[in-house]
């Protein structure tokens, strides 16, 4: 298994190695060497205490038509008769005159 970890030199005698995944796991040692032996054992450790295993998460369904969930937003809204005409009276306007912004 390989583990991506994060080593990074703190100052000339100190070092941390951050493992995020299988957990979180900080190491602090004087070298860069040491920190990475001591967060492999701690990664060793931690992984003989559990059971890892693959967790299949399903694909939410995508709309067709992302503006349906907007457009259901007004059904049984008390004003949607009155701005759907609105909109009915606008489109009418600018097919009568296109060049009206």
């Amino acid at each position: 298994m390989n583990v991506s970890v994060m080593l990074e030199q703190l100052n000339d005698d100190a070092y941390r190695a951050t493992a995020f995944a299988p957990a979180p796991l900080v190491a602090e040692a004087s070298t860069r060497d040491k920190a990475v032996d001591k967060i492999q054992t701690m990664i060793r450790q931690r992984l003989a205490e559990v059971e890892m295993i693959q967790v299949e998460i399903p694909d939410q369904p995508i709309p067709r038509d992302p503006w349906n969930s907007l457009a259901r937003s007004w059904q049984g809204h008390p004003d949607a008769a009155e701005f759907d005409q609105n909109l009915k009276n606008y489109r009418q306007e600018v097919d009568r005159d296109p060049q009206r912004p």
